[in-house]
């Protein structure tokens, strides 16, 4: 006698329990597995004057229904058993069905589920993988299971972070191995755990989380209407805005309406409220002048939006009789020696008596008064010594019993004062570690190496070298997604330099 056995991955409600020689049953119909194999014990109908009855067996798979017994004659009066050996290496879910006849009529009809593998089997994701195609807001995840036909259902699921809450994001079949997921939000990370339910146990085995920071523009909605009032001696500007791809704002003014507009505010983070204001303050502002205001919205792709129309405003504080100068800069006669110099108004210049420079180290937060940094009226610089990058400068003009507002700040910039270290990075992988190299300048002398990597924001540290090192290894990197890094040099003094090239390693 043969016996056929197919696959059949079966979706229900209810859960069911299997274990070593466990029964799945009904009253008349009952299914064991043991060692591979099905065991039926079936309990036929008994009708009065009738000893035997015949019976056909049939078993339900992914193939359809099939009879694996037909006509057998079988006993009333005692239990019928069917062994069905052909399971071992075909194993899943199955039902089997017993239709007792008498002559041709049926009289009786049972049926019954199996699960035809070890109670002790588990599913295992041993691929799960996240690519974002390029350009697009399309995340492809992709699977393969072992023991696939254990599970009864899959579960997506999809949290912003590794150790926050995953939400549920789909129910699928355990036959597919493919999901496209659309997201909302690029440059930040996302991540994907695969929780599987078999049909014989309550317990849900999760797979490995597996991230992805997608990459695509998103264009945030123009800015609604701006306001633009002047409250004492500021102008502020105030906007609403529920826009829900724009992470923040930056604020554009110009003056009088001929020039282009130029970025006055740092990024304004969206809030929960949608409500918005910004002050523009005494030290940026001339009495008697027209300015224009416009807000642009920014995504986390960095994208941003169009010119909100344009709030128009003219500035008339006027308590200020003395005017400061304008125009600071920074010559240099020689690389020691360093002067701040400055415009005046030369049809004013009666009215002052000097000036009073003020400095603000990079780090600190208030300008205080430059050593030796106060002058006539006829002297329009000073002398600074120990100039660095990032120092700013403010200078007021001083009359009889009166002062000016501070100029607007000028900030000192040396683009090579921080341009020490290696330059260009080599790499290579190996078993999933990066391995990074450079080439050390023999006269510099280094405290340290610092090996940064783009998190979607900013640069993180992930490794530090010791400066006898020219190579590091690094575990930070994750194949299949661009990895970003820069080295960055560590000098006696404590400074980090700007750092090297950038290295994109796929």
């Amino acid at each position: 006698m043969k016996y056929l056995i197919a696959v059949f991955f079966l979706l229900v409600s209810t859960s069911i329990f299997a274990q070593q020689n466990a029964v799945v049953t009904n009253q008349k119909l009952a299914a064991v597995y043991e060692g591979g194999d099905i065991i039926l014990s079936y309990n036929p109908i008994k009708i009065v004057g009738l000893d035997t009855i015949n019976i056909n067996l049939y078993r339900k798979g992914n193939d359809g229904e099939k009879l694996i017994r037909a006509n057998k004659k079988i006993a009333t009066n005692k239990i019928f058993k069917f062994a069905d050996t052909t399971l071992r290496n075909q194993p899943g879910v199955y039902q089997y069905i017993v239709k007792a006849k008498r002559d041709t009529t049926t009289i009786e009809t049972e049926s019954t589920w199996a699960y035809a593998f070890a109670p002790d089997v588990r599913p295992i994701a041993t691929v799960f993988k996240a690519v974002n195609a390029k350009n697009t807001n399309n995340i492809i995840l992709s699977w393969k299971i072992t023991d696939s036909y254990w599970m009864k259902n899959i579960e997506l699921l999809r949290s912003r972070s590794m150790d926050g809450k995953y939400d549920l994001i789909s129910d699928i079949n355990p036959q597919d191995t493919l999901y496209i997921d659309k997201v909302n939000d690029a440059n930040e990370p996302f991540f994907y755990r695969l929780d599987m339910k078999g049909f014989n146990s309550e317990v849900v085995y999760s797979s490995a989380s597996i991230v992805v920071i997608p990459q695509f523009p998103i264009l945030p909605q123009k800015v609604g209407p701006i306001k633009a009032e002047q409250k004492n001696k500021s102008i502020v500007l105030t906007w609403n805005n529920d826009n829900p791809t724009a992470r923040g704002f930056y604020v554009k003014k110009r003056i009088g309406n001929s020039a282009e507009f130029e970025t006055s505010s740092p990024l304004i983070f969206k809030n929960k409220l949608g409500q918005y204001l910004w002050k523009d303050t005494l030290s940026s502002l001339k009495p008697r002048e027209m300015y224009q205001y416009v807000v642009v919205a920014e995504s986390n792709s960095f994208d941003v939006s169009k010119h909100s129309d344009t709030a128009t405003i003219t500035y008339n504080y006027g308590n200020t009789t003395i005017a400061p100068p304008t125009d600071l800069r920074i010559i240099t006669a020689n690389d020691t020696t360093h002067n701040l110099v400055w415009t005046i108004d030369s049809l004013r210049q009666q009215e002052i008596s000097g000036y009073q420079v003020y400095l603000k180290r990079k780090g600190e937060t208030i300008f205080k008064p430059l050593k030796n940094g106060n002058t006539n009226n006829s002297i329009n610089y000073v002398i600074v010594y120990n100039l660095k990058d990032g120092d700013s400068f403010q200078v007021k003009s001083i009359g009889i019993n009166k002062e000016s507002i501070p100029s607007i700040a000028f900030t000192y910039k040396n683009p090579f004062e921080l341009n020490f270290g290696p330059r260009y990075l080599k790499a290579a992988v190996y078993d999933n570690v990066l391995n990074v190299k450079w080439l050390k300048s023999e006269p510099l002398k280094v405290r340290a190496y610092k090996l940064y990597k783009w998190n979607g924001k900013a640069f993180i540290l992930v490794e530090t070298v010791t400066p006898d090192k020219d190579t590091v290894s690094t575990r930070s990197y994750l194949a299949g997604q661009l990895n970003i890094y820069k080295l960055r040099t560590v000098n006696m003094d404590g400074v980090e330099s700007s750092g090297s090239e950038v290295l994109q390693v796929n």
